[in-house]
Formats: C-alpha cells, structure tokens, sequence
C-alpha cells in the first residue's frame, strides 16, 4: 500500500528473526530495465492461470497489437515492432507490471525464505539457526528466482544486487556464478538500512542531502537580495521537509536521542535563517520561531506516529477497540455498472424548501440530517424524518469523541438511508447542510467507508432517494430541529455508534502536543532573549505577525537585535566599542536606538502617536500586534532606523 508499509515489512522480518535467536540475511535484488523487458508472452500466460476473464484479456491483448518504435535521423526512419515493456506514462502500465511478478511471489521457496516486491525492488529475506543452513537456503532461493527470470526474459543483475547482515557475514552468497558481497548497509526503497537498524546512515544521508539544496540554494539569496524568503519557506516545506520526513514511520522513533536531534536542528536552523533573512549569530531557537519552522524532531515524531497508526490500524492514544477509519478496498465497492452520479437541490431559505415540498409527490418523506462537535469534544449526529404529515421522528446517534463533524454528517445521511430503505419509503429527500458530505456522495467513486455504505444502500432500496443541501442557520426548521436533537446526542450515556477514528484525529492531537513541547522549548532556551521580550508566545504572536507581515531583513534585525547596533557590531569585533555616540557612555542597543536616541526623535514621535491612538505600547511587539496601523507603523519606523544606522555607524 506504500512504500513505508513495505520497508516496515522488511524491517519486522529481521527483527522477527533476531528474536527468535536466527542468523538472517537481507538481499536486495536489482531486475536489469525491468519495465523496458516486461515480456508480453509471460503477461498472457500470467492472465490465462489466473482466469482473466476473456473480455478484459483480449482488451489487454489488443491493447499490445501493433506497436512500433521508430527512429527518425538524417532523413531515415526505422521501425521495429514492439514485444515487450510497459509503455511508459499508461495508467495500466505498472498493473501489467505486477501481474507478470506476482507469479515470482507465488515461487516455493527454502525454508526460511520469504520474498516480498513494491514494484520492481525486490527484496528476499533468508533466516536459519545455523550459518551452513542459511547459506544453503539462500542459494537455493537466488538460483530459483534467477531461473523464474530467465522464464520470462527478465534478467537480475549481480553486479547491483546487496546483501547486509548483522552476524552472518561469513556465508558465500552466489548468483549466476558472481560472488554476492556484503555491505554494510543497502538502500531500499529510499532508506539506507544498516545491519544494526539505528538509520544512523540514513540519517547522515538525508541531512547531506537537504545540506547540497542549501548550498545551492545560498547562490541566490543573501540578507538583503536574492529569493523572496515566502520563497525559501515554500522550499523548505515543499522539498526538504518531505525529504526529512520520507518513511519517517520506520525509523522517526530515533528522533528522540540527542545525536539525531542536534543533526536536524543544525540544518534546519540554516534554511530557517535565510527565511528571515537573519545574521548567521541568530539563535536557533530565535531562527525556528520567527520562520515557524516547527523543529525537525518533532515534525518527524509527527510523521512517526502517523504512518505507526495506519501501518497498525490502532494508536496508544486510544483504546484498542476504537479503530482507524480505512478506506473501503475497490473490490467492495459497487461494480462501476451499477455506480451513480447524485443530483442535488440546493435550498438557501424557509421559503425555497416549503415551495419544493409543496409540489413534491404526497408520498415524498422529508428527512434533515445534522452532525456537530461540541467544544468538549462530544461529537453526535441526528435525523428529523417528516412522513406525510405525521408527528416527526427523531433518531439521535453518538460517535467516540475522537470523531470528526465530518463523520458525523455522514453517519446521519447513512442511517436516514438505512431508515427510507427499512421502511420502504416510496421518496426520500434527505436534506443536509454539510456541502462536503453532499460532494461526498455525489463522487460515485469515493473508498470513504460511509459513502460506500450510502451508495451501496441506495442502490439496494427500492425506493428513491434524492440528496439536497440547505444553508445551515437561516431557520430552516427541519434543519434547525435536526441540530436540536444532534447536540442532545453528544450527552447520551450509552456506547457511542460509530467508534472508527479518522487519521486527521491522530495529526491534530500530535500537533497540539508538539506545540506545547516548542513552546516551552522556547521558553526555556537561554537563547534569544531579545526575541522573546518582542513575541512571548509562539502561537499567539508570532503567528499573528506572520498573519499581518512577512519576514524582512530589517524587521528580523528589531526583533532579534542582532541588528547594526554597536553592541552587535562590537560583539562581532566590527567596531573597537559598544557605546552610542550620543551621549559616550550608554550602550547602543536595539532599545536605546528604537526608543531613546535623540536622532531619531521626528519619526519616533510620529509613530508615538499612532500608538497612542490605538492605546498600545510603541516599542512592545506583543502590544503592537493589537492594532494593525500600529504595527504597520513600527514596521516602517525600524526599517527606516535601520537603513540609517547601517550608514551611520559605517558598516
């Protein structure tokens, strides 16, 4: 299913091994352009034994019938009729693929032996007691897969193929006659595993990795040109973040110790200064914050812990029969034949929805659906059905608070489904102000396990139902009646309904946690001072100035104070002292330049009394965040302050 339940498969087979006190071996085979020689003939004997029925297969073989390749130069062409490959770019192409391997996967194998492919990197594990038995059932399997390759015209590459073990080093390993030889560690998938798996090698990778785009990236961009820093900070997201994080549910459980922290905040902390476009003498605590870089450790923890949950389909957050929500597999949805794309009315008013009820047919039953979320995070769901003028029914339903509202709006417009199809309503008109969940429905291929149930459900009524969005809190009075009855729903005290987690719970839990672990990180650190007199809190200020204004050079100068002050520019041995000119003896600091020094008076004055105005503090940054003309107005007055000291004090 990806490729971090494959090397977690792999992972677990040596670890299996180890406990049961096995010697193993892991060998990673290379298939030579195993695309480009994916045989055709080996596809249509695959198809014929696994009983391909004969429409799809002679829409396959039809599909491979007169391919050319052609190569046009110096006014030739030539031609050569195509027998083999998965044509590149084709949706089918890696399907055709995996059905000619999944016949090596069906291969007997040694005892001990066990294979396992993600496209074409395949991997064979081979574990034994003693070192005689396992070198003997690993040739045996290599000289099997070797031979199934030859039977289908795909050739395995000796030269490329790896082998690491931990205590099993001694073995010869052999194909086609060449000497396989061990390593320390081999790549798989994108994560080089050592034979200790402590991914201190990967670790070492992807940093060096992410370090190369900086260092190229530093051509471009320097404090006061080059790449926009909203630039870089897409960069960082976009490209290195993915990089770090890639398979983090293997191996983000190392994050913790001290070695792989320090790594990653170090390379972090570089990209993270060039966002703010700060000096290189900003903290890394000042750095991370400024940019809203969340720590690395901790986004690969977050990672972590949400690939862990869907690899195991539980979470330690939880109790163990709250489950996460998994997509229904293609093979339990309705046949594509019987799929439907839903119309839906849509209804903005009392008004519109009484009109449409007044010339529906008498037997039509009217049924509102709702779902909510309190803020103690009690989640329930409801419908209010209308039957042909009798008193309305009320059905309540509950879901385990780690639920979403989403959930809930589905669940509702489910068991209103479920109810027109029991009692064999004639016409049903379910009504909903969730326009998500009516989209939802409407997506005659949506794998959500509740859509699926609603599809499948209608499609087995025998009456019709029809779907319609109303906007929500304008009086609607079966909507509003239906709200009513789903937060009574949230106080139930019986077992909840629906007890099936969605991952976004486990993210956001995660988040929530790790920003409370940041804040107090910077906090705590010695570090950065200056900028935490500016912005306290990391959530409350220093998002709200991303919000209001973007990363300058000047701006990260004030709030940082490493700045053209003399006490700077003396701390990093640019000028003989520290004293502002002024007055001889008092130290030119960010503060004294921002609220004291004489040459600044006119337009400190002038930003004074805007703040004045607006009852906020003119030189406080947690204060100026209050009033957006303020803040403005402290922007503009330390980029003129800056750009002037810079001059003033020669640097």
């Amino acid at each position: 299913t990806s490729t971090t339940a494959a090397i977690y498969a792999a992972i677990d087979s040596i670890k299996r091994s180890k406990t049961d006190k096995l010697l193993s071996v892991a060998d990673s085979l290379d298939i030579k352009a195993a695309f480009d020689n994916a045989w055709w003939p080996a596809l249509f004997h695959r198809l014929r034994h696994i009983g391909c029925p004969l429409n799809i297969y002679g829409l396959i073989h039809s599909y491979t019938q007169y391919r050319t390749v052609m190569l046009d130069h110096s006014g030739s062409r030539v031609s050569k009729t195509m027998s083999k490959g998965c044509i590149q770019g084709s949706t089918c192409g890696p399907h055709l693929w995996n059905i000619i391997l999944d016949e090596l996967l069906e291969i007997e194998l040694p005892p001990g032996c066990q294979l396992q492919a993600f496209a074409d990197d395949v991997l064979l594990v081979a574990s034994a007691k003693t070192a005689s038995d396992l070198q003997v059932n690993i040739n045996s399997a290599l000289h099997t897969i070797t031979g199934w390759g030859k039977g289908v015209k795909l050739s395995f590459s000796p030269a490329k193929t790896q082998a690491f073990s931990a205590k099993a080093k001694q073995i010869l390993i052999t194909m086609d006659s060449h000497t396989i030889h061990f390593q320390k560690s081999i790549k798989f998938l994108g994560v080089i595993l050592d034979d200790k798996l402590n991914f201190r090698e990967h670790i070492n990778h992807i940093v060096y990795k992410a370090t190369k785009i900086f260092n190229r990236l530093s051509f471009f961009c320097r404090h006061i040109w080059g790449a926009h820093p909203e630039n870089i900070r897409i960069i960082y997201l976009q490209v290195i973040q993915p990089i770090i994080t890639y398979a983090a549910g293997v191996w983000g459980h190392v994050a913790d110790t001290k070695c792989v922290r320090k790594k990653l905040l170090s390379m972090q902390r570089a990209f993270a200064l060039k966002a703010i476009r700060g000096f290189r003498t900003v903290s890394t605590s000042a750095a991370l914050a400024l940019a809203l870089f969340t720590p690395l450790d901790l986004k690969v923890k977050e990672a972590n812990r949400a690939e862990a949950t869907r690899l195991t389909g539980s979470s330690p957050l939880l109790p163990a029969h709250i489950t996460l929500e998994s997509p229904t597999p293609p093979h339990l949805l309705l046949h594509p034949a019987h799929r439907h794309t839903y119309d839906s009315h849509t209804f903005w008013t009392q008004n519109e929805v009484q009109e449409f009820q007044s010339r529906a047919h008498p037997n039509t039953t009217h049924t509102f659906t709702y779902g909510s979320k309190l803020e103690d995070g009690a989640v329930g769901a409801a419908f209010v059905s209308y039957d042909r003028g009798r008193n309305p029914i009320s059905k309540k339903l509950k879901l385990h608070n780690s639920c979403i509202v989403f959930q809930a709006e589905l669940l509702a417009i489910l068991k209103a489904c479920e109810w027109a199809s029991s009692n064999q309503h004639t016409r049903t008109v379910i009504y909903s102000d969730s326009c998500a969940a009516i989209l939802a429905i409407q997506n005659r291929s949506n794998t959500h396990p509740l859509v699926a149930k609603i599809h499948s459900t209608v499609h087995h009524t025998s009456g019709s139902i029809e779907f319609a969005w109303v906007m929500a809190h304008v009086g609607i009075v079966g909507n509003e009646a239906a709200d009513t009855a789903a937060k009574r729903a949230d106080k139930l005290h019986k077992a909840p309904d629906y007890t099936q987690f969605p991952i976004i719970f486990i993210k956001h839990y995660t988040r929530s946690l790790h920003a409370s672990v940041w804040q107090f990180r910077y906090e705590s650190e010695p570090q950065g001072q200056h900028t935490k007199q500016h912005l306290p809190t990391i959530i409350k200020h220093i998002i709200k100035l991303h919000s209001l204004a973007h990363n300058t050079f000047t701006l990260t100068q004030t709030l940082t104070g490493h700045a053209y002050t003399k006490q700077y520019l003396h701390r990093v041995k640019v000028t003989e002292d520290a004293v502002c000119p002024c007055d001889g003896t008092t130290v030119q600091s960010m503060g004294h330049v921002l609220e004291d020094w004489p040459l600044f008076i006119t337009p400190r004055s002038d930003h004074q009394i805007i703040c004045s105005h607006a009852g906020v503090s003119p030189f406080n940054m947690a204060s100026l965040l209050e009033d957006k003309e303020a803040n403005i107005s402290f922007i503009k007055f330390s980029e003129y302050i800056i750009n002037h000291l810079k001059a003033f004090n020669n640097t």
